[in-house]
């Protein structure tokens, strides 16, 4: 990538990615450089997997470097990668070092050190998570500070994060910048354009998006809608993972096996704006998020959103868009009391989608982009202190 660094208005960019999966860090990083290649920036995807969900999303104009990697587990992969990423940032010498999430930040930021490329992180999942306390949760929180302290710029999606890393301290972080998460697609604005109200006879359409994975704790989803024996509901689960045969078993336990639809991964985003643009509510019961993302395009594809509080990042986005304050993270109980509410008073469309506005995929990629020119400007010289005469 080695450009002239004293060519005018040039910048090259490395993103950091383990592998296009199907998770929403993974796709934000693959639109991050398709985005930057469009406006005309030498960026490179760095990927230690290149197979993958999302691999199809990337933009075949963007150059893939496959990161050397022995055939352990992602964490083991990621501590063994550090000399070979160090490496191929001194060869390559790109003027950003960007990391697509929490995972990779620390192997971003170390090998970036002393080769004069800018490492960059992001925080993609919550700082603190909702109702973890003790040791663990104190190393957690200082292991962060730390990897946000040696590295040139951490980018975080909510104040909390912010206020979290920069708060004084030893470790307080000397650059942390809040950006939105590029999310909302023009498709996802045709799709709230065209959205047509249900049947209000019919049955209520609910959606619930993310991998079958504790994190995203179905279970309490589905605890949840059983408890509403009074209400006539659909709900479509829309994602892939480890627990779908558990969660198949819980809907028969319960009795709603015949009201719920596993749709497996949704690999188009025009289907899942569809989707999106067809539900009622979406339903996000995680334990614990950064931002969640389909939260935000739910929003804006013109559907309400019933959530946990898994991060306090959510609670302004939802206040905004006259949804019900988050839940707490496993209550069954609460979050069918928040499903009722919301179906029976559902905010008006153009709340929803005005809420999502900073969000806007060109807006928010472009936000990104002003900031790493920032970050890659030489600072500005200081004007000479003038000395005081040494004449009487």
């Amino acid at each position: 990538m080695g450009q002239d660094k004293g060519a005018a208005d040039t910048l090259s960019v490395a993103v950091y990615l383990y592998e296009p999966g199907d998770g929403g860090l993974d796709r934000v990083a693959i639109m991050l450089a398709n985005h930057l290649r469009r406006r005309g920036v030498a960026v490179e995807l760095w990927l230690t997997r290149t197979e993958g969900p999302a691999a199809h999303l990337i933009d075949p104009a963007v150059p893939v470097r496959q990161v050397p990697a022995p055939p352990l587990g992602r964490r083991a992969t990621m501590i063994a990668q550090f000399p070979l990423l160090a490496a191929m940032v001194r060869r390559h010498r790109p003027d950003i070092l960007y990391s697509a999430g929490n995972q990779s930040n620390m192997l971003v930021a170390l090998a970036a050190l002393g080769t004069g490329t800018r490492a960059v992180g992001r925080i993609s999942n919550p700082i603190r998570h909702p109702g973890k306390t003790g040791v663990a949760a104190l190393a957690r929180l200082l292991r962060i500070r730390a990897i946000a302290r040696i590295s040139t710029a951490t980018i975080v999606m909510g104040q909390a994060d912010r206020s979290t890393l920069s708060e004084a301290g030893p470790l307080a972080a000397p650059n942390v910048r809040l950006l939105p998460r590029p999310t909302v697609t023009p498709t996802m604005e045709r799709t709230a354009s065209a959205r047509r109200d249900g049947d209000a006879a019919g049955p209520r359409r609910l959606l619930m998006v993310g991998r079958l994975t504790p994190q995203k704790d179905h279970a309490t989803a589905l605890a949840a809608l059983a408890r509403l024996t009074d209400v006539d509901w659909r709900l479509k689960i829309a994602g892939q993972g480890p627990l779908r045969d558990d969660l198949r078993a819980l809907c028969r336990a319960l009795g709603i096996e015949r009201r719920v639809e596993f749709l497996g991964y949704v690999a188009d985003p025009a289907r899942l704006a569809q989707l999106m643009g067809e539900a009622d509510l979406l339903l996000q019961s995680s334990r614990w998020e950064g931002l969640a993302g389909t939260m935000i395009e739910a929003l804006a594809c013109g559907a309400g959103v019933v959530s946990t509080d898994s991060t306090p990042n959510i609670r302004p986005l939802l206040a905004a868009a006259g949804q019900p304050a988050p839940v707490p993270a496993g209550d069954a109980a609460a979050f069918a009391a928040a499903i009722r509410a919301a179906l029976a008073r559902p905010a008006p469309g153009w709340r929803l989608v005005a809420a999502t506005a900073p969000h806007r995929v060109e807006v928010a990629l472009d936000a990104y982009l002003d900031a790493f020119r920032a970050w890659t400007r030489p600072p500005r010289p200081q004007p000479a202190l003038s000395r005081p005469s040494m004449t009487r």
